[in-house]
C-alpha cells in the first residue's frame, strides 16, 4: 500500500510581498546594467570604437546601430539568464532578494533544482510581456506569487532576522506554558 504525505502549509510563513520584491529586483537590474555597461564598453573598444560606440562619422553616414548588435543582444540576455537562474539554483536568491533577506523555495521549503530555476526564469519573461503584470499580480495574490511563480510552482518568502526569531520563540514559549 502506497503511504502519501500531506503537507500542511504553515501559518508562520511570511510571503515578500511585491514591494520587497521590487526593491530586489531594482537591485538585480542595477547589477545588470553596469554589468552590461562594462562589457559593452570592452566590446566597443575591441571593435575599435569609442566606449559609447557610435562615432561622429557614423551618425554623419546614416549609421545609427552598433556593429553586430544582435550578438551583443544575445550575448547579453544568456548573462541575463545565468544571473538569475544561477542564483536562484545556487543560493535560492539574486544579490537583490539576498539583501532584503528573501528566498525563493518549493512549497516544502527545499532550494529549487536548476531545471525549476531554468522554467521560473522563462516564467519570468512570460510574466514582463504583457506590460508587467505577471509581476503585478504578486500584490493580489494571497501567497504573493507572479505568475513566473505560478508556473515553476515556487515561493518567495522573507527570512526573518535573529530578533524576529527570538521573539516568534518567545511567543510560543509563552502560549506552551500552563
Amino acid at each position: 500500500m502506497q503511504q502519501h504525505v500531506l503537507i500542511k502549509e504553515s501559518y508562520t510563513v511570511d510571503y515578500a510581498g511585491f514591494w520587497w520584491r521590487l526593491g530586489a529586483m531594482v537591485i538585480d537590474g542595477i547589477i545588470l546594467w553596469f554589468v552590461y555597461y562594462v562589457l559593452d564598453g570592452l566590446w566597443n573598444l575591441a571593435a575599435g570604437l569609442p566606449w559609447g560606440g557610435i562615432t561622429a562619422e557614423m551618425v554623419q553616414e546614416g549609421t545609427t546601430t552598433v556593429p553586430l548588435w544582435w550578438l551583443r543582444f544575445a550575448l547579453f540576455f544568456l548573462l541575463v539568464l545565468f544571473f538569475y537562474a544561477g542564483f536562484w539554483a545556487w543560493k535560492g536568491a539574486t544579490p537583490g532578494k539576498m539583501l532584503f533577506r528573501l528566498k525563493i523555495t518549493n512549497f516544502d521549503g527545499s532550494q529549487i533544482s536548476r531545471g525549476t530555476a531554468l522554467l521560473r526564469f522563462c516564467g519570468y519573461i512570460i510574466s514582463g510581456f504583457i506590460i508587467f503584470i505577471g509581476f503585478f499580480w504578486i500584490a493580489f495574490d494571497g501567497r504573493r506569487q507572479g505568475v513566473h511563480d505560478k508556473i515553476a510552482e515556487t515561493f518567495v518568502t522573507r527570512i526573518p532576522t535573529k530578533r524576529e526569531m527570538e521573539s516568534w520563540k518567545s511567543t510560543i514559549d509563552s502560549r506552551s506554558l500552563p
